[in-house]
């Protein structure tokens, strides 16, 4: 069973991120999340601004249909990247010409690696934080 703690901080995070709270919280305990900000025993949990462009990035990928965990998978795979590549411009999730699909991170927007690669789905990193830094959504967000 989860702490109040626990739910209270991803509750929030879920809904500043516009995810599903349920979904996540279904995920994080399958195991399909291994990036959640204070997962070792005694951290604090904490989102920081990667931590949230990551989350918003899994909610966009179960719109776009991938199940939880594999949702879960790609968007810890951009939060390392993320980490690695703090003024990243873009992310992307690529088809390779061998059926894989690979992280593209990308700092120079004028000539994206990933293009080369037609199939892919894109995030905007600098939209990505401007939407997350709009009061007025995460008011809109909350439940009533």
């Amino acid at each position: 069973m989860t702490s109040a703690r626990f739910d209270l901080a991803i509750a929030e995070a879920c809904r500043i991120a516009q995810v599903p709270f349920e979904e996540f919280v279904s995920t994080v305990m399958a195991g399909g999340y291994p990036c959640l900000p204070g997962a070792a025993p005694g951290s604090l949990r904490r989102f920081d601004e990667t931590d949230l462009l990551t989350l918003y990035i899994y909610g966009r990928l179960l719109a776009f249909g991938f199940g939880g965990l594999r949702a879960g998978e790609y968007a810890c795979r951009a939060h390392a990247g993320l980490r690695a590549e703090p003024r990243a411009k873009s992310i992307s999730i690529a088809l390779t010409s061998d059926g894989g699909k690979r992280v593209v991170i990308e700092q120079d927007l004028q000539h994206p690696a990933a293009a080369m690669l037609p199939e892919r789905i894109h995030f905007d990193i600098a939209a990505i934080r401007r939407q997350l830094q709009q009061p007025a959504d995460r008011s809109a967000a909350e439940p009533a």
